[in-house]
């Protein structure tokens, strides 16, 4: 079993700066990170303050998290709510 090693490493240390009604950190480019990159900031138990980038390719179509999904089996199974008929008195007048 190969053991995962770890790229962490310290780049600098960073004051926050007010801007407006926000405190920004500054990133430096040395990071490796591209213009317009978005993050996920999460606040941990102890404080900590994680960034992590947000995937590029987040649609469920697209990047595969519905490709073992029989959509076609589950309208058999399922119908489509949306296209069926009304059973029963749910058309009624009233």
């Amino acid at each position: 079993m190969k053991k995962a090693s770890s790229k962490s490493r310290i780049i600098g240390e960073y004051a926050t700066r007010k801007v407006g009604n926000s405190l920004m950190l500054t990133v430096p480019v040395s990071a490796g990170v591209t213009d317009n990159t978005k993050f996920i900031l999460r606040k941990k138990a102890d404080g900590t303050l994680e960034y992590q980038p947000v995937s590029r390719d987040d649609n469920p179509w697209t990047n595969g998290k519905y490709a073992t999904v029989d959509f076609q089996k589950n309208l058999e199974l399922d119908g489509n709510y949306g296209l069926t008929s009304s059973v029963g008195k749910e058309g009624v007048e009233w």
